[in-house]
């Protein structure tokens, strides 16, 4: 019996470390050309054009790996301010956090966009900001 609760024991163990890599790397694929779709929600803030002006938000050219608050000549909000700060940088999986609820992810950011709140949506939108930047993986 002692050997059937070990078992037991490991396998939920092997488990849950198996769903907290899987969790971390929700992040990762997307589709660009279903990503071109979902930015219709942003152009009405935001371009994605080499060179592109700003907008209400910040052109989004180029912005991964990129640090917060970085686009020049844009005006940040102090709170995406203090989060390039602490080191913030736009990598994919911070955008994928961010892009669900930007308020949460940056408590007091100008960004007043609700979220995505389907992970597909947000790993679509991030493939396309990459294929816009001319970046391939």
């Amino acid at each position: 019996m002692k050997t059937v609760v070990n078992g037991l024991a490991t396998f939920a163990l092997v488990m849950s470390i198996a769903g907290v890599a899987r969790a971390d790397d929700d992040w990762k694929g997307g589709d660009a050309a279903k990503g071109e779709k979902v930015f219709k929600k942003c152009q009405a803030c935001h371009t994605v054009e080499d060179g592109g002006p700003n907008r209400v938000g910040p052109n989004l050219h180029g912005i991964l790996d990129r640090p917060a608050a970085f686009h020049e000549g844009y005006n940040y909000s102090a709170a995406m301010k203090k989060k390039a700060s602490e080191g913030l940088k736009w990598s994919e999986e911070n955008l994928f956090h961010y892009l669900e609820k930007p308020q949460a992810f940056v408590p007091g950011t100008n960004m007043s966009f609700p979220g995505l709140k389907k992970p597909e949506d947000r790993k679509d939108l991030i493939a396309y900001l990459e294929t816009a930047a001319g970046r391939t993986k």
